[in-house]
């Protein structure tokens, strides 16, 4: 279909914006989803490979509704760099439409959205909003769910799932495009959605799969076979020395960050070193680098690089766009980057197509898992095809891999609804929101949901719903009146603070104990690691000793009862008491350096930790504020300042500058600067000596 047949059916702004974008021709999936009834109004299920055009079909959707409508869009992504990354193309792309980006504070309803006519978010962001009551969701007329298949994901899925229910709900006359690369069940999500079904399997660059075993990559007839010489033994080694050698690029996946680390180091050694600028801003992202730190910027002078959740969100960024710039030749990476930011290369090369599953051992991963990470082999409009590379160690593996991968079909989506904690809080939300005011409503609302939709069997998430009701009746949460269902000021303000009610229940228990004693900011170190929006770290029995010392010194500073040593959850104590000794140590100001040998803990998952850490301690206060517990409400935003900047006490007035960070402030302080007042007299020479001379007039400026 040429884009000219479409120019009386479309907004003129949306026409010229399309051929602006050199679309004269529509893809096969855009086309079939015109002839679904797209330009209709219909909801869709688009199906098709990555590369295949599935977001042309969304931009035609709210682009159209928003210029004839004047109402708004929705686009829900499930990743905050991934929304971003949608952010600034529609912002390119449509310079006439108010594009917002909302992924920030879950304690908002942001009521500067109302302003804009798209906004991207991440699901949990617009859950919050709804809990906020944010008015303008009213005024959506299209929601955009891209990446629809993480349903799948036991982390993200549940609360994807309901908000698709709870949109449905609200906004019953709302068009849903939902977008997707890999689904075994199509019909059955389609049937659930009430949207047409749109699949295809055109991909803009052809993907050639083939088996790497015995110096020799097997393309079972799709194409001639490749044989691969050299002096390496290492299969990985020999596929990344040739796609360099080939003037390629290519994306290696492992099985774990170690894996990673450890295969970016060995190709590294294969290559001239000869990228110094790129390496140091990559060392300098930490004011201390760690070891981490010095093993990524040697890779990255070979123009290799290793990519997992434990580097820091700028040294990613760093090397994302590094990459796609042709200066970095290989990334390997934790299967997590094929779910993320859009890096097509030449090759996906899959080191092993099994993972360690716990007491199962190495299984193999799912068909939907390899099909995403292939599906980041080849790059349009740079090559005609990609391929997508796995490597066998025998004859045997090989045509188990053949058989269960290339010939095999994707998993069916499966509901993980039923999932405790999401349900305690999803139920306390639809209370507290006013949507459900009897016990049938929220079972109506459940058996609407994907997990209604696939399982006729319901009387086991319906028993789930009464005792989860009876235990927030029971936690002051939510109230009765007349077979009516309220949510109390308490619950509703924890469902705001967008935490498990669970979590909301041990922080009561335990600020009421801490109105009764002395407590420290190691009570509520403790207190945050206890919860499950906190992930504990695993205490290993290496720990043993030194975890049973640390419980004699800190055994007066628990706000919660320390089980015995037979109970069940004392193994989870001691997750949650070394998780409270790692922050202890951070607010002490030993550098991540430290963390990373004690903890094994890598700088980008201490962070996330922190940035959750932070947000339980701010939800503590609120629910302090609610029950008035006036005299440690400070001692909370005390604790919360240290795990925010690492410090300790005594440099708080410090750090509230800017440009003043945790090692600067403890310098200051050591040369006998020890607060404003000081900081004021101290000479502008005497703090460019210490500090620098860009910080010291910064510094200077905001003293004025």
């Amino acid at each position: 279909m040429q884009l000219k047949q479409l120019k009386d059916y479309l907004p003129e702004k949306l026409f010229l914006g399309l051929k602006n974008q050199d679309i004269d021709k529509l893809r096969p999936c855009q086309e079939k989803a015109i002839r679904a009834g797209l330009l209709e109004g219909d909801n869709l299920l688009v199906c098709t490979p990555t590369g295949s055009g599935k977001t042309v079909v969304a931009e035609i959707a709210f682009v159209k509704s928003i210029l004839e409508t004047q109402e708004k869009s929705i686009y829900i992504v499930p990743l905050k760099s991934l929304a971003l990354e949608k952010y600034k193309e529609f912002k390119e792309k449509y310079p006439g439409i108010k594009v917002g980006l909302s992924i920030g504070d879950l304690d908002q309803s942001n009521p500067w959205l109302s302003k804009y006519d798209l906004i991207i978010t991440t699901s949990e962001k617009l859950d919050s909003l709804i809990r906020h009551g944010a008015s303008w969701i009213n005024n959506i007329s299209v929601i955009i769910i891209d990446e629809i298949h993480l349903m799948n994901d036991a982390g993200r899925g549940p609360t994807l799932e309901i908000l698709i229910t709870l949109l449905r709900k609200i906004l019953s006359n709302a068009q849903i495009i939902a977008l997707s690369a890999t689904i075994g069940n199509t019909k059955e999500l389609a049937e659930w959605l009430d949207a047409n079904l749109v699949e295809d399997d055109w991909r803009p660059v052809e993907l050639h799969e083939g088996i790497f075993h015995s110096n020799e990559i097997d393309f079972f007839g799709y194409k001639e076979n490749s044989k691969i010489s050299g002096d390496i033994s290492d299969s990985v080694l020999m596929l990344a020395k040739d796609t360099i050698k080939r003037g390629k690029q290519a994306l290696i996946f492992c099985s774990s960050k170690k894996s990673a680390e450890a295969t970016a180091e060995k190709i590294s050694r294969l290559r001239a070193q000869n990228h110094e600028e790129l390496s140091k801003q990559v060392l300098s992202v930490l004011a201390r680098p760690t070891r981490q730190c010095k093993r990524l910027a040697k890779c990255i002078k070979g123009g290799v690089s290793f990519h997992h959740a434990g580097l820091m969100s700028k040294q990613k960024m760093l090397i994302e766009n590094n990459f796609r710039s042709g200066v970095i030749k290989i990334i390997c990476c934790t299967p997590t980057l094929a779910a993320g930011v859009n890096l097509p290369a030449f090759r996906a090369i899959m080191r092993s197509l099994k993972r360690y599953s716990g007491r199962w051992g190495s299984t193999y991963i799912p068909t939907l898992e390899y099909k995403q990470m292939t599906g980041r082999a080849g790059r349009p409009g740079m090559e005609k095809y990609g391929e997508a590379i796995s490597i066998a160690n025998s004859e045997d593996q090989k045509q188990e891999i053949y058989e269960r991968y290339i010939n095999g079909e994707t998993e069916p989506i499966t509901s993980k609804l039923a999932v405790e904690p999401i349900l305690r809080s999803a139920i306390l939300s639809l209370v507290a929101s006013g949507f459900a005011r009897a016990p049938e409503t929220l079972i109506n609302f459940f058996e609407s949901s994907f997990y209604g939709h696939q399982y006729e069997q319901f009387y086991e998430i319906e028993n789930k719903i009464m005792r989860i009701l009876g235990k927030l009746k029971q936690y002051g949460f939510i109230k009765t009146k007349q077979d009516k269902i309220y949510a109390t000021l308490l619950g509703k303000r924890i469902s705001e603070l967008y935490i498990d009610p669970e979590s909301g229940h041990l922080i009561v228990k335990a600020l009421t104990n801490a109105m009764k004693k002395k407590i420290s900011d190691f009570s509520f170190l403790h207190l945050i690691s206890s919860t499950g929006e906190v992930r504990s770290l695993r205490s290993r029995k290496s720990d043993w000793e030194m975890l049973q010392e640390k419980l004699v010194e800190y055994e007066d500073d628990f706000l919660t009862k320390i089980p015995k040593e037979w109970d069940i959850e004392y193994q989870q104590f001691l997750d949650d008491f070394k998780t409270a000794l790692m922050l202890q140590d951070w607010i002490d100001e030993k550098p991540e350096e430290y963390i990373l040998e004690q903890y094994r803990v890598r700088p980008g998952e201490l962070y996330r930790r922190l940035v959750n850490s932070d947000w339980i301690l701010y939800a503590s206060h609120e629910i302090a504020k609610i029950l008035d517990f006036k005299d440690i409400k400070s001692d909370i935003n005390k604790a919360r300042f240290r795990v925010k900047y690492g410090i300790g006490k005594e440099l708080i007035s410090l750090v509230k500058l800017k440009g003043i960070g945790r090692f600067r402030a403890r310098k200051l302080y050591s040369n006998g600067i020890k607060n404003i007042k000081i900081l004021k007299a101290t000479k502008i020479t005497d703090l460019v000596k210490l500090i620098g001379p860009k910080t010291a007039k910064k510094i200077r400026e905001q003293l004025k």
